[in-house]
């Protein structure tokens, strides 16, 4: 025990938490009359073929292994004198999973039962609302594993609305996700990003917690991604994809991985090309003349092709049974033309000198051949070292860097013939992360699972921003921002009696931000309690609540906010970290025919809440703070396999998101457009939004269809209207030629989709956000073709 403390607390001094992407399992051995049996050597085998723990059972026939990442894997026993056995077993964060098996005599007449006694019930115990989402799964989504992050949550996930250019909105939230990658938390990007810093290409499964947070996450809370990252297969092997479709889209990638002879080392590498004549969401309706148009998208796509690349690689090192290390690294570039409108847009055109039909400005209007571009680039390299020091406690230490950097590239000639205060913009930024996450674990005894540590980061983010007008002289703004970031926690998983877990938690966290001209600092404590009542191995029900604090962006752009055209004289930064009382009930319930029913209802009470609002026409954002604010709604799911061969998934969400008054952040607000006193719904609020998927699997041949309604996100200048209802559908079917037999086509699949069937080219926003408007992609197709290698 003193070991322990000594651990304890040296990490109280330098460490920070990670996610909790670990389980376990546990279990004893027994013959056939009920004796114990010491030495069975006993595997937990990873998806991909790696044995990632082993051990043998002790004298009094008892097993565990501690800590295991949540997920799939195969649970093996092997004894002399009896025939190996094998069975699936899936672990869940926090959950000592459970199995039953049983080794069949081999050379002798008799049998071995292994007993796996552990809390693993149908329903997972955590007081959390979350979801599910597997490799298998996103091979047989339309577009596969060449799909969006974005698209791919939007798609599956209840009260997930995406934005125009890659943003998710969930609950309420404008952005503020967190994402952990194999446990250690990604650091933000520069503002303004279009791309996406990680592909679901390298995802082995993930889990999605959109409510019920626990004290070990922190800083970024609207939901928590935790991504477990795929590793080498036992035996070597890839895969090599070709992609193309509708506007020009073009991407060939690959993967390879492996391991070495004896099987500790294993490594798996991903690399992607991209390019297609649609990179954004475009701007122009339907029509340059009728007003009533603006609800349909142009056919068009002006000026927006982007290309990108990028490369992941992974490798696992199983040192012994004690220590595992862990290094990821990848790399992504994306280049993106700024869509423009159609030539036939002309500058007299109604769309750019009359009010539209919701009562917004006139749009800004730049010739069609104006060219305005951006590109980004993250890097990122963590390396995790995992240390079990017994079946009852662990340590991780994880150290991390991210860089990433947004330039855009103006045309001034064309940008300053703009019809509404004309400007250039210009921008070349970049940001870098560096951190050190630990965390400590200590199962005290089968009622109390106890995890502590802390949270440091350091940041900055530096570059020139120019806006040019008409009228000189340039402003540039070229001042450097930095930020530290430090958090601490506790929490206990108490097992009152065996249907009753309490999850009881408290955090603490503190910003300091160093800009050219001042220093902010902010603080909060934040403790947070769930109770999960299990009454039976089917039903679950929870209740949480939880202090939440969710600090502003590191980035400073006030001096650029208050010197374009119209901005009033430049305040101070007040800018202040969102600070919630967050409240969530639900229940879940499997069915007969495996399915499962979730109902989750939520209330946010927010101080400070944090939106945003563009810079101009661009994509960069500036945080505001409205002085209270409040989200609640209510998600409702059914997922589940209807047959062997047929799996399902129906989500519904409903929710109102308001904010009132401005508390921080007014400078980014001309004189006289500054929100109103009274409550207004957030613009990037969706009241009612659905989605529906149905997977089959015939022999070789599967068949997935998927539907995605939406009541529209705000608009008008008060967000007091919502835009037009959309109903999309979406189709991929796909072959795979293994079972053909020994021939070049072996391990071959081809797949075609089909997105937006009924061409329905909705406005997703209206005079909202860079760029003014934009309009979703109409009827696209896209083939890929798969070869196993």
């Amino acid at each position: 025990m003193g070991k322990h403390l000594i651990v304890f607390f040296l990490f109280l001094i330098t460490s920070i938490a990670h996610a909790s992407v670990d389980g376990s399992i546990s279990g004893t051995v027994e013959d056939d009359k009920g004796i114990s049996r010491s030495g069975v050597q006993i595997k937990v085998i990873s998806s991909s073929g790696q044995t990632i723990k082993q051990t043998t059972s002790s004298a009094t026939g008892t097993f565990e292994f501690f800590p295991v990442d949540f997920g799939d894997y195969t649970l093996r026993a092997e004894a002399p004198d009896f025939q190996s056995w094998e069975q699936s077993v899936h672990v869940a964060a926090g959950v000592n999973s459970s199995v039953q098996v049983k080794l069949a005599a081999g050379t002798f007449s008799k049998e071995m039962v292994l007993h796996v006694s552990a809390k693993k019930r149908v329903q997972d115990p955590a007081p959390t609302s979350s979801v599910e989402i597997t490799k298998e799964k996103i091979a047989q989504l339309p577009q596969g594993e060449a799909i969006s992050l974005p698209k791919l949550i939007t798609t599956t996930t209840p009260g997930v609305v995406q934005g125009p250019f890659g943003q998710m909105f969930i609950r309420g939230n404008h952005a503020n996700i967190q994402y952990q990658i194999d446990g250690v938390q990604l650091p933000d990007s520069s503002s303004g990003t279009f791309g996406e810093a990680f592909s679901p290409r390298n995802i082995d499964h993930m889990e999605l917690i959109t409510g019920g947070i626990p004290a070990e996450y922190g800083q970024r809370l609207a939901a928590v991604m935790n991504i477990i990252t795929k590793t080498g297969p036992q035996t070597s092997g890839g895969s090599a994809e070709i992609n193309y479709g509708s506007y020009n889209t073009f991407s060939p990638q690959a993967t390879y991985g492996g391991s070495n002879e004896s099987g500790n080392l294993h490594y798996f590498f991903s690399g992607k090309y991209g390019r297609t004549d649609r990179g954004l969401d475009t701007p122009q309706p339907a029509s340059n003349t009728d007003l009533n148009s603006i609800t349909k998208g142009g056919s068009d796509a002006v000026h927006d092709s982007s290309n990108s690349n990028n490369e992941f690689a992974k490798v696992d090192w199983v040192l012994d049974n004690e220590n595992k290390f862990t290094f990821v690294g990848f790399h992504a570039y994306s280049f993106y033309q700024i869509p423009n409108y159609p030539s036939s847009f002309g500058p007299t055109s109604p769309f750019f000198t009359q009010t539209d039909i919701f009562g917004n400005d006139p749009y800004n209007w730049v010739p069609s051949t104006t060219n305005d571009t951006q590109s980004e680039r993250n890097a990122y390299l963590q390396a995790v070292w995992k240390h079990t020091f017994s079946d009852r406690s662990f340590l991780q230490v994880a150290p991390y860097w991210k860089f990433s950097s947004v330039t855009v590239t103006n045309d001034r000639l064309n940008d300053l013939q703009g019809t509404s205060s004309p400007t250039s913009f210009a921008e070349d930024r970049q940001a870098n992360n560096f951190g050190l996450k630990t965390d400590y674990t200590l199962r005290l005894n089968e009622k109390h699972l106890i995890k502590t540590g802390f949270q440091v980061q350091a940041s900055t983010a530096s570059g020139p921003v120019s806006i040019e007008t008409p009228t000189p002289p340039v402003f540039t703004d070229n001042s450097t921002d930095t930020g530290y970031l430090e958090g601490v926690y506790i929490q206990d998983d108490f097992t009152i009696i065996k249907s009753v877990i309490l999850n009881a938690g408290l955090r603490f966290d503190a910003t300091q931000f160093h800009f050219s001209d001042l220093n902010t600092s902010d603080s909060a404590l934040q403790p947070r309690i769930g109770l999960t009542f299990l009454p039976t191995e089917t039903t679950k029900l929870h209740i949480f609540y939880g202090r939440l604090f969710q600090p502003a962006p590191i980035e400073n752009l006030r001096l650029a906010f208050s010197n374009v055209p119209g901005a009033g004289t430049p305040g101070p930064y007040d800018i202040k970290a969102e600070k919630d009382n967050y409240f969530e009930v639900g229940v879940a319930q499997a069915v007969p025919g495996d399915q499962v029913v979730t109902v989750n209802a939520y209330y946010k009470d927010a101080t400070n809440m944090l939106d945003d609002v563009q810079l101009l026409n661009t994509s960069i954002a500036s945080p505001y703070n409205f002085a209270t604010g409040y989200a609640y709604g209510v998600e409702a799911s059914v997922t589940g396999q209807i047959t062997e061969d047929l799996t399902d998934y129906i989500n519904y969400s409903w929710e109102i998101a308001k904010g009132k008054g401005i508390s921080g952040g007014i400078f980014a607000f001309a004189p006289g457009q500054q929100p109103s006193n009274d409550y207004q719904f957030l613009d990037h609020v969706q009241i009612h939004t659905v989605n529906a998927g149905l997977t089959y699997n015939w022999r070789s041949f599967w068949f997935t269809g998927q539907g995605l309604f939406g009541s529209g996100l705000r608009t008008d200048p008060n967000n007091a209207s919502s835009l037009p209802s959309h109903l999309t559908f979406d189709l991929s079917v796909g072959y795979n030629f293994k079972k053909l037999g020994p021939s070049w086509w072996n391990d071959l699949k081809l797949s075609l989709d089909v997105l937006n069937i009924t061409d329905n080219a909705y406005p997703i926003t209206i005079a909202n956000g860079f760029n003014g408007s934009h309009y979703s992609a109409g009827r696209t197709f896209y083939l890929h073709l798969i070869k196993e290698l």
